[in-house]
């Protein structure tokens, strides 16, 4: 099968192969990797057809540029070798073709000079036609790629000109159309947001995982300002959102006919019509009759940096009780009646949530339906155990997983998908019997973050003894 390059941007390596790998599935064609090393700013990979390469630059919010590869050496001298004798791949242009030959690099700012003396090298390939760098029928590209080393100077960077570990030459297939919804799509022009409104890169790469398209339901129980429906919907999915607080989705409110925050971002991105709707409640005592509807579940829970996790109910740590009676007020209006009422809530416990969402995953998707969500994590106590096992779930998971790294924790992205074929039982939400005697890498993260996670007093005591 032929071979193509994917140039792929250095940020979150660790999500760039199972971002390409939802993206095959989702479009149900095979990919294999050919690069040894799968973290450079270059894959190789193998693809039956050249219009699979369409569907990576259509979602691929990684990748950059892809083309299909001719040649690779590690020299010019092989290159040229290599490519006389594959003559024949540049026959379709070789007479009358207009073209262009652009020359890039990664881990190294080239020299014009450089770039116009390579770009030259190349009348080996006998080209006839005329060159147009604006508006040519075909592009090929040379890539040299060189190992990263932090050069401060314009003369360090010339001293490493020529020094690469790989030079590729290949044609052009397209630039990434996902790339620039980062920017359309950016925190700093959206007419709503929050404190806890997630990026638009990785809300996209969130969205990614899900498999979401046209005619697919997807849900975020904890929605926030709303910003992974927003990406989610881009791709064509129906998308709807729940929060414990309102006031998360409503935002300001100036008069009564205002429109809610959430729907005034989704207008601003054109999927409003996409947006089924949004509710106020608790996620553990939801008003859903029935399970298995949902294709995806997405969300990125409040873990106590930003924004801490609440349920309905007694805040037991503060001697807090629930009233038997409702609270009346001066004007003889019941509390709970107030279009502003925020009921009693206490702290939901991360390593109860997480159970808790796979366990509403299980019952409300749909066979083959996906849960997506992030786990805080303290990066040195971490382990492929701290997620909870549930029957019917399994994660999905390449190598170490994906993780965005803030020094003594980060953010893991969970990938689930639902493997059972029937709904299971209905989750009750109180029974964490299964969590007892363990300590997960999330465990009262919250606390952990506030004291810059040191030691608990259980592993001190051990540490003493």
């Amino acid at each position: 099968m032929p071979l193509f390059i994917l140039r792929v941007t250095q940020n979150h390596p660790t999500f760039r192969i199972p971002s390409l790998l939802s993206i095959a599935q989702c479009f149900n064609f095979s990919i294999k990797f050919v690069s040894e090393d799968l973290f450079r700013g270059i894959l190789i990979v193998e693809l039956e057809k050249e219009e699979h390469v369409q569907h990576f630059l259509d979602r691929g919010i990684l990748v950059m540029w892809a083309a299909e590869l001719y040649a690779q050496a590690e020299s010019y001298e092989d290159l040229y070798k290599q490519l006389e004798a594959k003559s024949a791949v540049l026959e379709p242009w070789r007479e009358s073709a207009v073209f262009k030959i652009a020359v890039e690099s990664a881990n190294l700012r080239m020299s014009c000079k450089r770039e116009a003396n390579i770009a030259r090298s190349f009348d080996v390939l006998g080209l006839r036609g005329p060159v147009d760098l604006t508006n040519p029928e075909v592009e090929f590209v040379v890539f040299e790629d060189y190992d990263w080393i932090n050069t401060v100077t314009k003369e360090d960077q010339i001293a490493r000109e020529g020094q690469f570990r790989h030079v590729y030459f290949g044609r052009r297939l397209g630039q990434s159309r996902a790339r620039p919804m980062v920017h359309a799509h950016s925190i700093k022009t959206r007419e709503y947001y929050g404190n806890t409104s997630m990026e638009s890169e990785m809300g996209f790469l969130m969205a990614g995982q899900t498999l979401c398209g046209p005619g697919k339901i997807v849900y975020d129980p904890f929605v926030g300002t709303g910003s992974l429906l927003y990406a989610c919907a881009h791709y064509g999915a129906m998308v709807m959102g729940s929060d414990i607080d309102g006031r998360q989705m409503r935002g300001k409110q100036r008069g009564k006919n205002a429109v809610p925050g959430i729907m005034r971002a989704a207008r601003q991105y054109g999927v409003d019509s996409l947006l089924l709707d949004c509710a106020t409640f608790d996620v553990t005592r939801n008003p859903w009759r029935g399970g298995g509807w949902l294709d995806a579940i997405i969300t990125d829970p409040p873990y106590g940096v930003r924004a801490g996790a609440k349920r309905l109910g007694k805040d037991e740590e503060k001697g807090r009780m629930l009233r038997d009676e409702p609270f009346i007020l001066a004007d003889g209006t019941p509390a709970h009646l107030k279009p502003d009422y925020v009921p009693p809530a206490r702290p939901y416990e991360m390593m109860h949530l997480t159970l808790d969402l796979i366990r509403f995953a299980r019952y409300m998707l749909v066979p083959g339906g996906r849960l997506v969500f992030f786990l805080p994590t303290v990066t040195e106590e971490y382990d492929a155990i701290d997620i909870p096992v549930v029957e019917g779930m399994t994660e999905l998971k390449w190598e170490d997983g994906s993780v965005q790294e803030f020094g003594k924790w980060g953010r893991r992205l969970v990938t689930m998908e639902k493997t059972a074929e029937d709904d299971g039982p209905v989750p009750t939400f109180d029974d964490y019997s299964v969590l007892e005697g363990t300590t997960a890498g999330h465990k009262d993260f919250n606390k952990r973050y506030a004291t810059g996670f040191r030691q608990r007093p259980e592993e001190r005591q051990e540490g003493s003894s």
